[in-house]
């Protein structure tokens, strides 16, 4: 093989490889709506023995954003974006390994709640968890 046909299928691969990786990431990311939007909140802690689910309305773009206004909803900034610590006084145990997940339609949530879009009949559920 020449030099110059190692150099044209390294191009083609690294071409090919691009495409892919663009064509990923528009399938898996998911775009914000404009407008009101109305989804549910889940919160539960099993620790402290309680679940409410809250139906609500916000023109948010992303869940970070409404849950700054999210009666009960306890939160601090951070560098990565909001920082869940609690809602209605049930706090994180970093002692003991408590910590809020984010769930969006059953399945955990890769990023924080600042990067995830607020979609119309979504359902957002926190569940305080034990363990790293």
């Amino acid at each position: 093989m020449t030099k110059k046909q190692k150099i044209t299928l390294v191009s083609v691969f690294a071409a090919i490889i691009i495409v892919i990786g663009v064509v990923a990431g528009v399938l898996n990311h998911r775009a914000t709506m404009d407008g009101m939007k109305t989804f549910q909140v889940e919160v539960i802690s099993e620790r402290d023995n309680y679940s409410e689910t809250t139906d609500c309305k916000s023109d948010a773009e992303y869940l970070g954003e409404f849950l700054r206004t999210f009666e009960g909803c306890e939160w601090q900034e951070s560098d990565y974006g909001i920082y869940i610590t609690g809602f209605n006084g049930m706090q994180e145990d970093m002692d003991n390994q408590y910590w809020w997940c984010v769930i969006v339609n059953g399945e955990s949530s890769t990023v924080g709640a600042d990067e995830v879009p607020l979609q119309d009949g979504d359902v957002y559920t926190f569940t305080l968890k034990q363990g790293w």
